[in-house]
């Protein structure tokens, strides 16, 4: 009987195999799931009666408990579970596994907590500013989940920009597929072409950006900032995408990127009088 999680290898697929005592807690910790977003302190007592049974078998218990925890203002709690949950992983993987040529894959449903909790800790790096370790712990989960299930390479342009690492960008950038691109790669594009000193280049990203995200374009130039609650008359149940709310939750998670370079703004409201220039 296993006591703590293991990653073991049946026939070509690796399973991620949690001790027995979660199973019986499995229905549990999906309801407490569920109810996260609606009953948060239901969910978290929930969830601490799993970790104090299973202790630290349940990965997923570990990992919501610490979301919680994190959007209710207890983030030293919070992330100290997802760095535990994420050990936790790391131990069960077995010296035999090759990340040059093992995968893990999402479709197999008992890998979900092992990915989720590369996923977490990379949040939870650049949360504390660790970009370098974010990105070796990104790059590590690309070759073990070539098929990106997590989605985790969104956290890339972060972890490149802020360890002025603009080169390396532009190339992720510049081999991403079209429909891969979002408003934040587009304009951390423009971004890293003027660190590079490509002002030509960072002018023509940054009306491509601009065309395709015109809010955020505005948002990047304003002196004052604030979120526009009134862009909607009726409550959204997500931030819609190229909304000026979206603009708004984007600049303030990234404005030391766009405020660190005081010529910046002026480099920005200059392109439309260098264009219309005779």
């Amino acid at each position: 009987m296993l006591r703590q999680p293991a990653l073991i290898k049946t026939g070509d697929s690796w399973t991620f195999v949690q001790p027995d005592n979660t199973v019986s807690f499995y229905k549990e910790l999906l309801t407490a799931m569920e109810l996260m977003d609606s009953r948060m302190i239901v969910a978290e007592r929930m969830l601490r009666k799993i970790i104090m049974v299973c202790g630290t078998g349940s990965i997923d218990a570990l990992l919501t408990l610490g979301l919680i925890l994190n959007r209710s203002g207890r983030s030293i709690e919070g992330d100290a579970l997802i760095h535990r949950a994420h050990s936790i992983c790391l131990e069960a993987i077995p010296p035999c596994f090759d990340t040059n040529l093992d995968e893990v894959y999402w479709c197999i449903i008992e890998n979900r907590p092992f990915l989720r909790s590369f996923h977490a800790v990379c949040a939870a790096y650049i949360r504390e500013q660790q970009y370098d370790k974010a990105l070796e712990k990104i790059n590590y989960l690309l070759r073990i989940n070539k098929g990106d299930d997590t989605d985790v390479s969104a956290m890339l342009p972060a972890c490149y920009l802020h360890l002025q690492q603009y080169e390396a960008y532009m190339d992720w950038y510049n081999a991403l597929p079209a429909g891969k691109r979002t408003m934040e790669t587009a304009f951390c594009s423009f971004l890293a072409c003027f660190k590079l000193g490509r002002k030509e280049l960072a002018r023509t990203k940054f009306l491509e950006a601009r065309r395709e995200y015109p809010h955020m374009a505005a948002e990047l130039i304003k002196s004052h900032h604030r979120f526009p609650e009134d862009e909607f008359e009726t409550m959204q149940a997500e931030i819609p995408a190229g909304s000026r709310q979206e603009a708004f939750v984007y600049w303030y998670k990234s404005k030391e990127l766009w405020q660190a370079e005081t010529a910046l703004k002026q480099f920005m409201m200059s392109i439309d009088s260098h264009i219309l220039r005779p």
